[in-house]
């Protein structure tokens, strides 16, 4: 495989990112591997070649991390990395060089990975520089934006702990984020590889007396690592009268003001700062110490806990998310807080036996056992495969077209199949899908998956538009049209209505109270109608209001249209139907009554004898073709007695009447 690792740090720079480049250059190109490594170097123009390392000119940045960082716009040098023919590129840093690498990939369609190695928002106070809660809080939003940014442009993103990758799931990264500690080369940290006389000429180095211990610092020097907490609680060491001194190894921004502050302490007697060593030559301080010790809470790894305790040595840390699988209080060292703590803790390791002290030692190099170089490479080099397997099975998108509520993808595969694809518009605008992009594999498929809801979603949008729904009446018509759609997701569906305000059962009922009023129903009616329609109990009792007043007013104009509607009954029968229909819609037998009681009848009295007459002679028709004489008479006289008619005006209309057997 041929394999570009894109850093803007590399050797002769010593920190964790230089030392997990080198690491995998040298044990991918030991097991075969043709490998080369982009970085920088102090200049600003020429670029300098040798072998499979290229140096892209750039700016030496001392403040922040000591390197030179390169401007990402090097066009003229795309062409050199194409004649690489890199099966994959590997991404160490965010800017400069990372985003030249970024460029490559996107113009020669080259599968990137990166590791994530840095966490920025620690950093923020080198752009702070008043200290300003506004402008920290500006600077770690921007942070997160861009780590989503380059996050997501990726096939994976590699995290060195699990505190890391919270942090970038935090930030909203959709990019598969895989856990994979940087190794390191355990045998160069064997205490046998530092003679004796090695170890002796560094204790008279760090000015060590036969009866004091020496604790470890090995790191770059910068406010965010928190040394002058240590420094502080030398000062209480001293006054304590422990035989104690640390060795501080390692240069940076910060070393001028440590240096100065441990003079100020007076405890400069105590401190011996190092300034940087050459990597080959860290094995032997740590060989030489007693104990290691930082109290920065800023690592996203902290690989220099892992060469301290592959070393054998006790370890001594604030309490950090990144070491809960490396420091065991008791076991491997020693948690703190603060000074106070700290010194407590040292008291503590000072009056281990040796017994105790072997032990420890011994647990710490069994627990770094799980960092061994080759693991290390052999994970990355499996991530590799699957990057470089899933980038070939990408889709590029030929078309899109923009709806009012979700986008139309047109895409093409790998193979020039053609495929459509509707996606919502967060999703569109979130993952930053454009004409004549690539997606992977894994982003199309998490899409695939969502593409029934964006499609249940727009269905309800187009129910919504014709007519308002309760959520119930939603719920139900979602189900029975879309019958493969999880719960879940018809659940995350009425939410957004409901969110967007598109669903309201309480507007919904109070708009329908309006129409159920129009048609004069009664309120157990209208209860009955939203309870149907899945409102709840809470909502009707704060829209149907009892009101028995409106009540009777409505059955009265009710009744009155039922008047007039009845038509060839009795005046009796008239009422009754009248009640009857007015129960029917709810009303109450009062408030029924009420309101008939309300009605004028003077006009149905004194028709009733026409209308006798008239239901008589349409009765003697219809039944005289069949029947005659008595049996016909007897056949009109039930059928108007029927209708609600009394006996005596019955009879009196009858007897009115010419009948056959007279």
């Amino acid at each position: 495989m041929r394999i570009g690792l894109f850093s803007d740090t590399y050797l002769p720079d010593v920190n964790g990112v230089v030392s997990s480049v080198e690491l995998l250059r040298k044990k991918l190109s030991e097991d075969g591997h043709e490998v080369y490594v982009i970085c920088t170097h102090p200049g600003l123009i020429k670029v300098e070649k040798e072998g499979n390392i290229i140096r892209l000119p750039g700016i030496e940045f001392k403040k922040l991390y000591g390197y030179a960082i390169a401007s990402p716009v090097h066009y003229f040098l795309i062409d050199d990395i194409e004649k690489l023919n890199l099966d994959i590129i590997h991404v160490h840093t965010e800017f400069g060089v990372g985003i030249f690498a970024q460029m490559c990939a996107d113009k020669l369609h080259i599968p990137l990975v990166r590791t994530y190695h840095t966490t920025y928002e620690d950093y923020t106070h080198y752009v702070n520089f008043l200290g300003l809660d506004s402008i920290d809080k500006a600077a770690k939003k921007i942070i997160a934006n861009l780590s989503k940014m380059f996050g997501n442009n990726c096939m994976r993103l590699i995290s060195p702990s699990a505190k890391t990758k919270e942090m970038l799931l935090r930030y909203g990264i959709k990019t598969p984020i895989e856990i994979i500690p940087t190794g390191t080369e355990l045998a160069l940290f064997n205490n046998d590889n530092t003679s004796l006389e090695r170890k002796f000429a560094i204790l008279q180095e760090c000015g060590i007396k036969d009866d004091e211990k020496l604790m470890l610092y090995v790191g770059r020097i910068a406010q965010e690592k928190s040394l002058d907490l240590v420094i502080r609680s030398f000062k209480k060491v001293k006054a304590k009268g422990l035989k104690v001194k640390l060795a501080v190894i390692g240069g940076g921004p910060d070393l001028e003001n440590l240096e100065k502050m441990a003079k100020d302490e007076g405890v400069d007697d105590l401190i011996y700062f190092g300034n940087k060593r050459p990597f080959t030559e860290v094995p032997d301080y740590y060989h030489s110490a007693d104990a290691f010790i930082s109290a920065s809470t800023t690592e996203t790894q902290g690989m220099t806990y892992v060469e301290a305790m592959s070393s054998g040595l006790v370890i001594f840390a604030r309490r950090d998310e990144c070491l809960e699988e490396l420091l065991f209080e008791d076991e491997t060292g020693f948690y703190f807080d603060d000074e106070d703590e700290l010194v407590s803790k040292i008291e503590k390791f000072l009056t281990l036996d040796k017994e105790t002290y072997l032990k420890m030692s011994a647990r710490s190099k069994e627990i770094t056992k799980v960092y061994d170089a080759d693991l290390f490479a052999e994970k990355i080099l499996k991530l590799y495969e699957e990057a470089i397997s899933e980038y070939h099975r990408y889709y590029l998108i030929t078309k899109t077209k923009l709806k009012d509520d979700h986008v139309v993808l047109e895409l093409e595969n790998s193979y020039h199949q053609s495929e459509k694809l509707i996606v919502s518009l967060d999703d569109f605008y979130e993952n930053g899908l454009r004409k004549n992009d690539k997606i992977k594999i894994s982003l199309f498929d998490s899409l695939k998956d969502k593409e029934e809801e964006v499609i249940a979603y727009k269905a309800a949008l187009n129910k919504l538009a014709l007519k308002d729904h309760t959520i119930k009446q939603m719920y139900d018509y979602l189900t029975k049209k879309f019958e493969d759609l999880s719960i879940e997701k018809i659940n995350k569906i009425i939410d957004r209505l409901i969110e967007r305000g598109l669903l309201d059962d309480a507007k919904y009922a109070n708009s329908h109270i309006e129409g159920f009023e129009a048609k004069l129903l009664s309120n157990r009616h209208m209860i009955n109608m939203l309870r149907k329609d899945g409102v709840s109990p809470d909502i009707i009792k704060e829209t149907v209001l009892e009101d028995d007043d409106k009540e009777f007013k409505k059955a009265s104009k009710l009744a009155l249209k039922y008047q007039g509607s009845i038509h060839n009954k009795s005046f009796k029968m008239k009422k009754q139907m009248i009640l009857k229909k007015l129960m029917n819609e709810g009303y109450t037998y009062d408030i029924a009554m009420k309101a008939i009681d309300t009605l004028d009848f003077s006009n149905d009295i004194i028709s009733e004898s026409e209308v006798i007459r008239k239901e008589a002679k349409k009765a003697k028709s219809r039944y005289g073709r069949t029947l005659n004489g008595t049996d016909l008479r007897n056949r009109v006289y039930h059928t108007l007695a029927s209708k609600g008619f009394s006996s005596e005006n019955i009879y009196a209309i009858l007897s009115e009447m010419e009948w056959d057997d007279e």
